[in-house]
């Protein structure tokens, strides 16, 4: 008996063993967030001829999202929604640009520290915000700023944080016998830009591009941008091959979940024609998005399934076998790109709500769409009196030019899309749609005497770091 008993033991050992023996390791986690391009900036999209081969080898080796979408079209709450895995709106102070992310919100990189992985950052995190007693800095890990980029006092227009070779000084300290986690925080397009002349200049010298034939074809978007914003975008494509080839020369590639994202839409170049970054259309939310995973994620393949940037935490969570915490609303989309499917593949991924309340002024609008059709509300602030409501035919009329909420004929989409943005408001705690406005309201109202003294530059950030949100309120004159 005993014997028997000893064997049986002896062969779980050694099938338990085998198991854990054949077990991959845990995947390594890049993401890549650039700042400030909508979807159409990319060729591979169809609406421009601007090549960006960098993000188009993610695509054709991996997943090109065709509707991805950030959940607010700002910065800050964007970015803080991207490591919470929740919608803007559930973010309480941290659904404002300029405000703080409470510390009482668990960050991404904090939970895959928590379980085994090294994160680190370098370039643009969490921001722009105050820093008070009671927020965070949204980013935890170890960060890599030392290196600069060659020049950068000659090129004052780019980020003079050069994130890839900070990112390749991570990569030789780092400890290879941990997964890690890195946040590449690309600063590349947002403003300033470099100047007409040199702009067209390195255009042409580093690219190979005429700056006189971007996006001039009948069919491409008709936000033609200045020089300058097309060549950081290229800069930014530049600087994630660099990152690529980097983990490919290591021989880490095979084994590291790349994913691109933009952090909102491209800057209104006139904001007459395009409705872009802080607006509550299609260009402020809907953003490039690829995804790389070798020998993981079948390749060359296009999702059209509605994917928002909240869902990046818990798909990155699911691929390093870490639980989702349940305050998370993101979804994991984890069983969708490790399929060989394209197209439209979850029935439950058909329609995408974002919204804003603040970039620099008062942004106070909700959007949901579905495969066609586009509703927005804009309510009442300290700018607009009254509520405001739009409805556009995407399919007809993707520029969004042609308003339709005034069209009978439209009468019962309206209302199918406002009951539907409401069921998931009051699903998530949206105050917009469950009515309890009063910490929204207050920070309105502390975002406006708090962006006149941000603009005079840090020395006001400084004084307020560490210190209650409360008595920054009362020097204000808030309270």
């Amino acid at each position: 008996m005993r014997s028997a008993l000893k064997t049986a033991l002896l062969a779980a050992y050694f099938f338990c063993s085998a198991v854990l023996a054949a077990a991959p390791p845990r995947p390594n986690l890049l993401l890549i967030v650039t700042d400030d391009e909508s979807w159409f900036e990319h060729e591979i999209y169809g609406h421009s001829n601007l090549r960006t081969p960098h993000f188009d080898r993610l695509a054709k080796e991996g997943v090109l999202f065709r509707n991805a979408y950030v959940s607010a079209p700002s910065c800050a709450p964007s970015r803080a929604a991207i490591l919470t895995g929740r919608n803007f709106w559930e973010l309480e102070q941290g659904a404002f640009m300029l405000s703080y992310l409470p510390k009482t919100f668990t960050v991404l990189p904090k939970i895959l520290m928590d379980n085994g992985y090294q994160s680190a950052f370098s370039g643009k995190g969490w921001g722009p915000g105050i820093l008070p007693k009671e927020g965070q800095g949204g980013l935890v890990g170890k960060p890599y700023f030392d290196i600069k980029i060659e020049d950068y006092e000659k090129r004052p227009y780019l980020d003079r944080h050069d994130v890839p070779a900070n990112f390749a000084a991570f990569l030789d300290e780092r400890d290879p016998a941990k997964p890690f986690f890195f946040w590449a925080g690309i600063s590349e397009p947002h403003g300033r830009w470099p100047g007409g002349k040199e702009a067209r200049r390195r255009l042409k010298e580093e690219f190979g591009v005429d700056a006189g034939k971007i996006n001039q074809a009948p069919g491409n978007n008709p936000n033609i941008k200045p020089p300058g914003f097309y060549y950081e975008i290229l800069d930014a494509d530049r600087q994630t091959g660099r990152m690529v080839a980097d983990l490919e020369k290591r021989g880490l590639l095979e084994n590291t979940l790349v994913i691109y994202i933009g952090d909102n839409g491209s800057t209104d170049q006139p904001a007459a024609r395009f409705k872009g970054k802080g607006s509550p259309y299609d260009g402020g939310s809907h953003v490039p998005m690829a995804l790389m995973w070798k020998g993981s994620v079948p390749p060359g393949r296009v999702i059209d399934d509605f994917v928002k940037s909240i869902d990046i935490a818990p798909t990155f969570l699911r691929a390093a076998g870490v639980p989702v915490p349940k305050e998370m609303t993101g979804n994991s989309f984890l069983n969708m790109i490790r399929s060989d499917k394209s197209g439209w593949i979850d029935p439950k991924r058909d329609h995408v709500m974002h919204g804003n309340e603040w970039h620099t002024d008062p942004k106070t609008a909700r959007t949901i769409r579905d495969k066609r059709y586009e509703y927005i509300v804009k309510y009442p602030n300290s700018e607009r009196p009254e509520l405001v409501e739009e409805l556009y035919d995407l399919q007809t009329d993707m520029w969004e030019q042609h308003n339709l909420i005034d069209n009978p004929k439209y009468a019962g989409i309206k209302e199918r899309l406002k009951d539907r943005m409401h069921a998931y408001g009051r699903e998530t705690g949206d105050p917009r749609s469950t009515g309890d406005l009063e910490l929204f309201n207050e920070t309105l109202k502390v975002q406006a005497l708090l962006w006149p003294q941000y603009r005079k530059g840090i020395e006001f950030r400084r004084r307020v770091a560490g210190k209650p949100y409360a008595e920054m309120k009362e020097n204000l004159g808030a309270e």
